[in-house]
């Protein structure tokens, strides 16, 4: 919570549009910003790039609207899985990935915020695809290739697959470590089929990170 404070403080100002990523750390965000807004009654728009963070933006009290209405963002707030030290972060846990891709790059400024234990020195967790339903079976052969291996994702709370909210499904790529991220997300990226990849490399200005000790710690990365 101290990040998320932290980063409210020094990020958001009044009259800008921001767009908002997805998760959990996000929806707390989101009810902090409400109330911010109200404290200060500023002037602020909100892009959320998913249903969810669409509908607790609007239960909060927040303008929302879309791409189509404001296609250049002042700053963009989100959080990640894992972060490395060299500014790759891994995305996607909650099926947001292409959408939260988008605002990141429509973004004058893009922030992140998260706790201590997401930043790895190595990123290490299968990566999220969002892959046209079609193309799976390709998917899956064109990531063996990579020398990955592809599941499917299937939801806890229904039977069946993840669905992204751009009616595709949502797969996991496992590589083990990556030894260099930029390049798979290129990679991945050409297969076709592969809507987005949850790679985010090099995408993220500053990141707010909660310490164990309840400090926060800024990094600047460009």
């Amino acid at each position: 919570m101290a990040a998320i404070l932290n980063l409210l403080s020094n990020e958001v100002s009044d009259d800008i549009v921001i767009g908002i990523g997805s998760g959990s750390t996000v929806e707390m965000l989101l009810r902090e910003l409400g109330r911010l807004v109200k404290e200060k009654n500023l002037c602020i728009i909100v892009i959320p790039s998913s249903y969810r963070s669409h509908m607790l933006a609007i239960a909060e009290g927040l303008r929302t609207a879309s791409l189509y209405e404001y296609s250049k963002l002042d700053l963009t707030i989100d959080s990640f899985d894992e972060c490395d030290e060299e500014n790759n972060a891994i995305k996607g846990g909650g099926a947001a990935l292409t959408r939260e891709k988008v605002i990141a790059h429509a973004a004058e400024r893009v922030v992140y915020v998260a706790d201590y234990s997401k930043m790895k020195r190595v990123l290490s967790m299968p990566v999220p695809l969002e892959v046209l339903p079609f193309a799976m079976p390709h998917v899956k052969n064109a990531v063996k290739r990579l020398g990955g291996e592809l599941k499917l994702r299937y939801g806890t709370g229904k039977f069946g697959p993840v669905f992204s909210d751009n009616g595709n499904m949502i797969a996991d790529a496992d590589f083990g470590e990556l030894k260099d991220p930029p390049r798979l997300e290129v990679e991945l990226k050409r297969i076709a089929g592969v809507v987005e990849d949850g790679i985010f490399a090099n995408v993220c200005h500053a990141t707010y990170v909660g310490q164990q000790d309840g400090r926060v710690k800024r990094i600047e990365w460009k």
